[in-house]
């Protein structure tokens, strides 16, 4: 991530609108720096009452989350906080995981996102946003999640915290068991198998 680029040449250089965000949701669109491709999410011109009360809280939390979890497998790599009510994060070229059919991808792809799950919990942290058609990405055979903003750092709350991320962790546990069931049901455990039947019992839709 470009360290000195700013929200004015982030607007100059936007190359593609991707969301015009309604009431409370940002505006997000793709920018071009120097040789590179980034998305930022935007509630500069929101009102007043929805850039402050929504806005603000929303791009500190992502930005937070993001710095936190700098490293973490599976996660972008380049962000920045580029103002009060704006953030940047690098451009992934793939395509979500909601345009990929039964069979395109292997084991493998499926364990990576296992591992980058578990990565979060051990952490202390839950994303509670793991929807296959927005937030998970296959770019290059690996997979990517991306947005933050609803992610949580549970682990951080004295003495239950690690019951905590378990708890609302269960979230994240059910995307992973819906990922395994679509493309990779023999790497279902016996476990996971228990809660994939007890979520069919409750929910309307069946995941097979």
């Amino acid at each position: 991530m470009p360290s000195d680029l700013t929200y004015n040449e982030a607007i100059s250089h936007t190359e593609k609108v991707l969301i015009k965000g309604r009431f409370t949701k940002a505006d997000v669109f793709i920018t071009r720096s120097g040789r590179g491709r980034f998305v930022v999410k935007d509630f500069t011109q929101k009102g007043f009452w929805e850039r402050n009360l929504v806005g603000r809280v929303v791009i500190g939390r992502e930005a937070r989350a993001y710095a936190a979890l700098a490293g973490t497998e599976g996660l972008p790599a380049r962000f920045k906080r580029l103002s009060t009510f704006s953030f940047v994060v690098e451009y992934l070229e793939g395509k979500d995981l909601g345009a990929v059919e039964r069979g395109e991808i292997g084991p493998e792809v499926i364990r990576q996102f296992e591992r980058i799950v578990n990565g979060l919990h051990e952490r202390g942290w839950v994303h509670l946003d793991l929807h296959r058609r927005t937030n998970v990405l296959l770019v290059d055979g690996k997979i990517y999640i991306v947005d933050l903003a609803s992610a949580l750092h549970t682990g951080r709350i004295p003495f239950i915290g690690k019951f905590l991320t378990w708890l609302i962790g269960i979230a994240d546990s059910l995307s992973l068991i819906k990922m395994k069931t679509i493309y990779g049901p023999e790497l279902l455990s016996p476990r996971e198998q228990t809660w994939l039947r007890l979520r069919n019992k409750v929910m309307p839709s069946k995941w097979e």
